[in-house]
């Protein structure tokens, strides 16, 4: 037996068919997107649009600045010259500028720290503080220099005032009347004989400048030595080589030897001064 279906009443409608109700479409809020727009939603799993609302809320959290601000990196061997330009770094390496604290700069050395912070990309407030740390370095370096040199310069002095005792002053002062006599006029005389006492040391200097003056006779005077007089500036070490030539020259001249040994000729005065020179 049909089951029979009676008639809808006046005024309503009757239900749609289970088939139709099956096949209707859901209706998602991006289908007015293109077609890629479609599947890059679908593919984050934006089903509700607070859901997209929510990931662009968080993308400017983690880029934490205005787009303009945003710097993009270059792929591996492209140049990085827009990088650094964004970064600070100068047009050029003229473009760079340092005062210096001390206000000496080694201008060449400066230049080339320019040229090889400019290829390095160097910003501008980064190259002043390498600067700065390179002059420091270098001031430091100076000091630590020029405080050694003292040292040894006083060290060595303290030594030849020993060695040459009583007559430090008188070869000095040999040495200063050579120099004052033989470096030409116009010349700078202490930032020369600084460089000759740096070259060969304080010793060396005093030294070879006393010689000097002894050899080339700038003995202004004599002075007593308590059995007649003795040359100025003379220490025991010359008069040591004098006597020890003397007495070769006597042992030389069998006449001259003969006299001496029995107590006669003028050597005789000159083996007592030197001897007396040598004891002090």
């Amino acid at each position: 037996m049909t089951e029979e279906i009676a008639p809808a009443a006046e005024g309503q409608v009757a239900d749609a068919a289970p088939e139709a109700q099956g096949q209707a479409e859901t209706v998602s809020w991006y289908d007015s997107a293109d077609d890629e727009t479609k599947g890059y939603i679908q593919n984050k799993g934006w089903d509700d649009p607070i859901k997209a609302v929510q990931g662009y809320k968080n993308l400017e959290k983690f880029q934490g600045v205005p787009p303009e601000q945003l710097l993009k990196l270059p792929k591996d061997g492209d140049p990085m010259d827009e990088v650094y330009n964004r970064l600070g770094r100068p047009e050029t390496p003229d473009a760079y500028s340092y005062e210096s604290p001390t206000g000496q700069v080694d201008e060449a050395r400066l230049g080339l720290f320019k040229e090889a912070a400019h290829k390095a990309g160097v910003s501008q407030e980064a190259f002043e503080a390498l600067a700065q740390a390179d002059s420091q370095y270098w001031e430091q370096a100076q000091e630590a220099h020029f405080a050694e040199i003292e040292q040894k310069q006083t060290a060595e002095l303290t030594q030849l005032k020993s060695e040459w005792g009583p007559q430090f002053d008188e070869r000095a002062e040999l040495g200063r009347r050579f120099i004052s006599k033989n470096i030409p006029e116009g010349m700078d005389k202490e930032g020369t004989l600084n460089s000759i006492e740096e070259a060969i040391g304080t010793a060396a200097m005093l030294k070879l400048f006393a010689n000097a003056g002894d050899k080339a006779s700038v003995r202004e005077d004599r002075l007593p030595d308590g059995e007649g007089e003795r040359r100025f500036g003379y220490t025991p070490e010359q008069a040591t080589s004098d006597k020890r030539e003397l007495m070769q020259t006597i042992q030389a001249d069998p006449a001259r030897l003969a006299n001496y040994n029995t107590g006669k000729g003028p050597d005789i005065d000159k083996i007592k001064k030197l001897n007396q020179i040598i004891a002090g």
